[in-house]
């Protein structure tokens, strides 16, 4: 008997997962309401499409492994190499980073490309796997305690049923999956939202003849000091710049030109303003605004059907200020190639359940930090943080201050930023006492002349 798996989404999270699928099952759909392109490009379901994203160094591992030979892909489009600390151009609430070598490399590509390679790739390597685009999932079909599929519309056409031994919702922020457990006669999952209301304003440039040294530049907000604006520059492939502006707590970027500059030149470090003053702009300055932080709770539901499971945004979407949501729906994707390696197909009853609830352990440590940051912010929506989670805060703020002066401490926290780490890193002895020692000698960095430039590459000498 023929097995099938249907995959609702073809963005990020849906290219990865059907990547998995196509290893354990003989027929793999994956069902996108958009018109895919045939070259990298924008579509209207990856709205955010158009701006700064960043593949994080545990996600890009994941995807090379999954992927063989994905690396040279991206060389070969001109995605450019980097190397965290040498290539990275970081201010954060206590100043400019040093840059110094740390073993931490990655490709920097754009979203769109990014999307495109992966759907090339599997196309050719998985020939079990078919694409339906144009089409537009309705909802769910089932047997009663079982989803067998799911009703779908094609553009113009009419609704049909395609049956399946599993359906994977990787449909992103707008999922329907509540609405339509409760068509079935289930409840809707508890959402856990933390709203810090960020916007950005991205525009293209082309990178200039003679560039900068770094190849990313990372403007961070200051609660604390109750800046809420930042900013970043990544250089992509084919030759380009994005720069965005991005502001929380409704402080948004304004989208016209006049706006635009004059909100680069109110950041903390001129530097933003002058590297795009006199670039050659390649694009219109484009907008995005999102809410914030929203998990829903599907480990949490007392009673779940089998044959369905949801990930990537539509279970967790992230704040995309701190680039998460791509490498998260890798560790997803792979937490489900484990627990399909262990079980027989047809799979057996409660495979759902006990999914949701790895997922929402491996998924945890993301969570805590996207959402830890935002409620430093005075106007963020949510759940006031306990005793506990102040503490973390006051931490943070000290680990923040103080990152500028010591190696050891800035390395792990950009192996926290680039989960290839647990945030416990970061309250080991060896990182605490240092963090402590830096506090009692009364380390800062406030300075205006020593944010008005970045610090040159050094030598790498932790102290």
């Amino acid at each position: 008997m023929t097995s099938r798996a249907i995959v609702i989404g073809g963005s990020i999270a849906g290219l990865l997962h059907a990547r998995i699928l196509a290893e354990f099952f003989d027929d793999v759909s994956v069902i996108e309401r958009d018109a895919l392109p045939e070259a990298p490009d924008f579509r209207n379901g990856v709205p955010q499409g158009r701006h700064v994203h960043a593949l994080l160094a545990q996600g890009q591992q994941l995807m090379e492994k999954l992927f063989p030979g994905l690396a040279d892909d991206f060389v070969e489009i001109g995605a450019p190499r980097l190397t965290w600390g040498l290539d990275t151009a970081y201010m954060t609430s206590g100043g400019w980073l040093r840059r110094y070598d740390t073993g931490i490399q990655v490709n920097q590509i754009t979203r769109i490309a990014l999307e495109f390679l992966l759907r090339k790739r599997l196309q050719k390597l998985y020939p079990n796997v078919t694409f339906v685009s144009d089409c537009v999932a309705e909802g769910l079909a089932s047997n009663g305690s079982r989803v067998t599929g799911i009703h779908c519309t094609p553009r113009g056409g009419e609704t049909e049923t395609k049956l399946a031994d599993l359906v994977v919702d990787a449909s992103g922020r707008n999922s329907k999956a509540p609405e339509w457990l409760k068509a079935l006669g289930y409840e809707a999952p508890l959402e856990t939202q933390v709203k810090s209301y960020i916007g950005y304003a991205t525009r293209w440039y082309e990178c200039p003849a003679d560039p900068p040294d770094w190849r990313i530049l990372f403007i961070q907000a200051n609660p604390k000091r109750g800046i809420l604006r930042g900013a970043a520059i990544f250089e992509v492939e084919g030759g380009r710049w994005l720069a965005t502006l991005g502001g929380v707590n409704k402080d948004y970027p304004p989208t016209d030109e006049a706006g635009f500059l004059e909100y680069a030149r109110s950041l903390p470090t001129p530097v933003f303003y002058e590297a795009i003053r006199d670039a050659k702009p390649l694009s219109p300055i484009y907008g995005y605004r999102i809410e914030g932080n929203r998990l829903r709770h599907y480990e949490k539901v007392a009673r779940q059907p089998d044959g369905f499971i949801v990930v990537g945004d539509a279970v967790c979407g992230f704040n995309p200020l701190y680039g998460q949501g791509m490498t998260v729906a890798a560790i997803e994707a792979v937490l489900l190639r484990e627990m399909l390696a262990k079980t027989a197909l047809p799979l057996p009853e409660g495979f759902a359940s006990v999914f949701q609830q790895r997922l929402a352990k491996a998924i945890q440590n993301a969570w805590l930090l996207a959402t830890g940051e935002d409620l430093r912010y005075p106007g963020t929506e949510g759940t006031k943080p306990g005793t506990a989670d102040r503490f973390v805060q006051w931490y943070t703020d000290r680990v923040l201050e103080v990152m500028p002066y010591d190696e050891t401490i800035s390395h792990a926290f950009t192996e926290v930023a680039n989960l290839t780490a647990s945030p416990t890193v970061l309250l080991r002895p060896s990182v605490a006492l240092r963090v402590l020692r830096h506090q009692l000698r009364g380390s800062h960095h406030d300075s205006s002349d020593s944010l008005s430039s970045v610090p040159p590459r050094v030598t790498s000498t932790t102290t």
